[in-house]
């Protein structure tokens, strides 16, 4: 499986500005004091060869994740990395007409507001299965296009659009997956996917927040997360002190994702749902707490070491 992230950012869309662009274009400059700028290969290898985040961003688009399996895709919410996605099928060979799946965790704003600007979705004969297990999920979507928030209409666009509602906690199937649900501690409720094609497992978990004694509280996660071979996990938050201060809204740490992700025997655990109120540097710099913290745990036994990775706005993984 191939794992693309299109949005990371959570709550709402979350664009580099002109002066975070100018300390970072500062900051490279005065670090190219022997760099030939001249030499366009000599400036792609000083560019690489730069620490996180110095030469890159983290974007700012909110939640849309695409795994691919053979021929077979599905997109996991609909934040505004949507429309990047859009693009890219559009200019890359995608035939109006086909089939597109779409997997919600849940309807907040961030996780949905990309759908009315999916160019796919504007060609005649597609056919778009959303699915979820959120009641009434059609209406959600039909209210975000009302006319008194937007321009179109879900019966104005060009694709067929279908929406498929499953059952929580009960295994279903979307062409090439396999899929399970597990609810989340979250706002109007939200679900963590375990995505299984083929030998390959993805557990989507996010916007969730693991509230109370951890010996309590982890156990079915634990479970439902096993032996993942990647889980993209809800780490909003830099420290416990900030989820206390922000207590039910449903989000969580880098540290609680590592600590239930070592006993689930999870391979890769990817950070995910950016705080907004955060820039480049201070995303790497939780990354980098979390890696701190990583390299004094003990791995059970038997078990591999945690491979932990940070995700930004165009990341591939293969799994």
């Amino acid at each position: 499986m191939k794992v693309t992230f299109w949005g990371t950012r959570g709550s709402l869309p979350t664009p580099l500005t002109s002066a975070e662009f100018f300390v970072k274009a500062k900051r490279l400059l005065m670090s190219a004091k022997d760099v030939d700028l001249n030499d366009e290969s000599a400036v792609d290898r000083f560019l690489l060869s730069r620490p996180m985040p110095e030469a890159m961003t983290f974007g700012g688009n909110t939640p849309c994740i695409e795994i691919i399996d053979g021929s077979n895709r599905l997109i996991i919410d609909c934040g505004s990395g949507l429309y990047p996605l859009g693009r890219h099928m559009m200019s890359s060979g995608f035939v109006p007409g086909s089939r597109i799946d779409i997997l919600q965790t849940h309807t907040h704003w961030d996780h949905m507001l990309g759908f009315p600007f999916f160019a796919p979705a504007f060609t005649k004969g597609t056919n778009i299965h959303i699915h979820g297990i959120h009641p009434h999920l059609g209406e959600r979507f039909e209210q975000q296009m009302d006319l008194i928030h937007f321009p179109i209409e879900i019966g104005d666009m060009a694709a067929n659009v279908y929406f498929e509602q499953a059952v929580r906690e009960t295994e279903f199937g979307i062409p090439g997956f396999t899929v399970s649900s597990k609810a989340l501690h979250h706002p109007g409720g939200s679900y963590a996917y375990r995505i299984t094609a083929g030998d390959k497992t993805v557990v989507i978990a996010t916007d969730g927040e693991y509230k109370g004694k951890p010996e309590e509280v982890y156990p079915p996660y634990v479970e439902f997360y096993q032996n993942a071979d990647l889980l993209v996990f809800d780490a909003m938050y830099s420290t416990l002190e900030k989820v206390i201060e922000r207590e039910n809204f449903g989000h969580s740490t880098p540290v609680i994702g590592i600590r239930i992700a070592m006993d689930a025997g999870v391979k890769k655990i990817a950070l995910f749902h950016h705080d907004p109120e955060c820039n480049d540097a201070q995303i790497a710099q939780t990354f980098e707490d979390a890696r701190e913290y990583l390299k004094n745990q003990t791995p059970p036994a038997g078990q591999k070491p945690l491979d932990l990775i940070v995700t930004y706005d165009g990341l591939e993984i293969e799994v």
